[in-house]
């Protein structure tokens, strides 16, 4: 059974660079009215890149949860660009390289109840370098981990980023299917 919720009113409360937050008054199926806070964020890439047998990550600060994350390559895709090329502009100046190859894997909204991010992500392969400036605000590091590492370290805690432990999940599930 489908539902829908029938906008009634919407505010914008804050405009921002990358996200912009508004709260909509709703209508619901049983006629009562119910507010939501919705963030619109620009949609986002994930990268899986391969070099060799291992998988590059960056570890970098996140303020939202004070501590250092280890992540997959990721950004924001820019207001003029395909998700594909923003998924080799991200690797060029989060981890200097590009790929030859970039496969499409899928598609998630990485948090649907609040907002309406939408992230795709690419597995990057055949791996070469190529340096892009990074982002000013932006101070990362980089570290190389099998996917079998990588697995180990989500059961352990050491990897907590959603999309990271989406994309690796989503890989080893797809590795099995193919053995």
């Amino acid at each position: 059974m489908m539902s829908e919720e029938k906008t009634i009113k919407s505010e914008m409360i804050y405009e921002g660079r990358i996200l912009n937050l508004r709260v909509d008054t709703v209508e619901l199926e049983n006629r009562k009215y119910s507010k939501r806070e919705i963030v619109e964020h620009a949609n986002a890439v994930a990268i899986i890149p391969f070099k060799e047998d291992k998988i590059v990550f960056v570890r970098q600060f996140r303020k939202a949860v004070n501590k250092d994350l280890l992540e997959l390559p990721a950004g924001l895709i820019e207001s003029n660009e395909l998700p594909k090329e923003a998924a080799s502009r991200e690797l060029q100046e989060e981890i200097e390289y590009d790929a030859k190859n970039f496969e499409y894997l899928f598609d998630s909204y990485s948090s649907p109840g609040f907002t309406d991010e939408k992230m795709s992500y690419f597995l990057a392969t055949e791996l070469f370098p190529s340096k892009r400036e990074n982002d000013e605000d932006e101070f990362l590091n980089i570290e190389e981990y099998t996917l079998e590492e990588a697995l180990k370290m989500i059961e352990e805690g050491k990897i907590e980023d959603s999309k990271t432990i989406i994309g690796l999940l989503y890989l080893n599930m797809r590795n099995c299917s193919n053995a």
